[in-house]
């Protein structure tokens, strides 16, 4: 049984404190993006700021731009909120990280994203030690600032032993955690699981023929109904 979309769930309402990992199909959570692209487009429209460091390689401001268009704001505007840090090595995403609370303080943004984040920790020429302590002091660093501002962390499902292991280091820092999952071939539908409060979120999309963008709805689904 799925309540109507007033009733929904605060679960995927936007973030407003704490740290919240993101998880889904897709190189690093790349078919669920779209959500937290959401999300920025929404705050960017209200006259918010967004930092969004890009940890996989695959920023793209127009994924931005459908839902900036169905607010009816002005694109160039709102995107002059929206702040992006790459890093292209590893160690330039832990710099990227420690830096962005103090930029935080300035632009006060709402949000920050950390998207692909684990994508740079499982290079084979990264040592395990190694890659385990940049993630604590890269993880310490975003739990500090998760106290002024909600940092929401994109990844995919596991694909290696390490990728287990990063995981759970990064598990006491976690605040939510959410993991979607597609229920339809056509991945019209997504079902996130809230592990902490056992609710099952259900998201519907749609592709628009000319933008390839995907618009939501929200749904609650209580799995004891």
């Amino acid at each position: 049984m799925m309540l109507p979309a007033r009733n929904m769930n605060t679960a995927l309402n936007i973030p407003s404190a704490g740290i919240t990992l993101l998880e889904g199909p897709g190189f690093y959570g790349k078919e669920i993006r779209f959500v937290v692209q959401h999300w920025t487009a929404v705050l960017l429209s209200q006259d918010h700021a967004v930092h969004w460091i890009d940890g996989g390689h695959r920023f793209d401001p127009s994924g931005f731009f459908p839902v900036m268009r169905s607010l009816n704001c002005n694109l160039e505007e709102s995107l002059r909120r929206l702040y992006i840090g790459r890093g292209f090595t590893l160690h330039q995403l832990h710099a990227l990280i420690r830096r962005v609370r103090h930029e935080v303080t300035l632009t006060k943004a709402s949000m920050v994203v950390i998207d692909g984040m684990l994508a740079m920790f499982l290079d084979d020429q990264i040592k395990r030690f190694e890659a385990r302590s940049i993630l604590r002091h890269c993880m310490d660093a975003l739990e500090e600032l998760s106290h002024i501002c909600p940092v929401v962390v994109l990844d995919g499902d596991i694909v290696s032993p390490l990728h287990q292991q990063l995981k759970h280091t990064m598990k006491p820092y976690i605040a939510q955690r959410l993991r979607g999952v597609w229920v339809d071939k056509k991945r019209r539908q997504l079902r996130f699981l809230d592990e902490r409060s056992s609710l099952f979120i259900e998201l519907h999309t749609s592709v628009a023929k000319d933008q390839h963008q995907r618009s939501l709805e929200f749904t609650s689904t209580d799995p004891n109904v």
